[in-house]
């Protein structure tokens, strides 16, 4: 996986290639307001239904900055681009605009955002909240399909929490890449729980042929956050990941 600064990452994207983007969400005024008019009147419609300041900012940020990167690999404007949606809510774009694949996650003060020229793919951004192990291991029994809760059982209990979120992470990566909703598949799949370990996916019983045809990843991610990536292919692609400054 290569580093990269804003004024490196390239405006060509090659096919085996994919780019992921680090943002902060606490903007200047005058950079959330930038964003704010690349808006379109729908996504307007959408912030005015966010109640709470920190919501509003929030939101702009994560889909001003979507439009401001997009804009740059299609070299047009950010405010002119035009997004369909699948039954699920995954944007995608709309009309004669190259094909582009993208995915947005955001936690905490942190966004992400994957694009791919020809991949389907999901992105996953986990802030680390704090719990003890029995806590985390309750949520994974609830959540998580059985192969999964007792790999999580089996660890040390000083690896449980860090173990928890990067399940976690590569669970949800995993979904976003279909575009399909979390809550009614989350225990129907697994992959491996070793923070520190590869990141696979083990078993699918509703997509097997995903065991052979996906490639999970686990992402740089800033302190106290999980991150993980998702690809529809049999075949590794060069990731390469820049943080995007204010």
């Amino acid at each position: 996986m290569s580093l990269c600064t804003r004024s490196r990452m390239p405006t060509h994207l090659p096919a085996n290639a994919v780019h992921i983007w680090q943002r902060p969400l606490v903007l200047p005024p005058t950079q959330l307001e930038q964003l704010a008019a690349s808006l379109s009147p729908e996504e307007r419609q959408r912030l005015e239904s966010c109640r709470l300041a920190r919501q509003r900012t929030t939101w702009i940020a994560v889909r001003g900055t979507l439009r401001l990167l997009l804009g740059h690999y299609l070299d047009q404007s950010p405010g002119a681009l035009s997004f369909c949606y699948t039954p699920d809510g995954k944007p995608y774009l709309a009309g004669d605009a190259p094909r582009l694949s993208f995915n947005v996650t955001h936690s905490g003060q942190w966004g992400l955002y994957a694009i791919s020229r020809s991949t389907e793919l999901g992105v996953d951004l986990e802030q680390i909240r704090p719990m003890p192990p029995e806590k985390s291991l309750r949520l994974a029994r609830r959540f998580f399909s059985s192969a999964e809760y007792a790999a999580l059982s089996g660890l040390p209990p000083e690896q449980v929490q860090e173990a928890f979120f990067a399940c976690w992470s590569r669970k949800e990566a995993y979904i976003k890449r279909h575009g399909l909703s979390m809550a009614r598949l989350l225990a129907q799949f697994s992959v491996t729980v070793d923070p520190v370990g590869p990141p696979v996916l083990l078993e699918t019983p509703w997509r097997p042929a995903d065991v052979a045809h996906c490639r999970l990843y686990d992402l740089p991610a800033p302190t106290g956050y999980r991150a993980a990536l998702a690809l529809a292919s049999s075949e590794p692609f060069d990731l390469r990941y820049a943080i995007l400054e204010t």
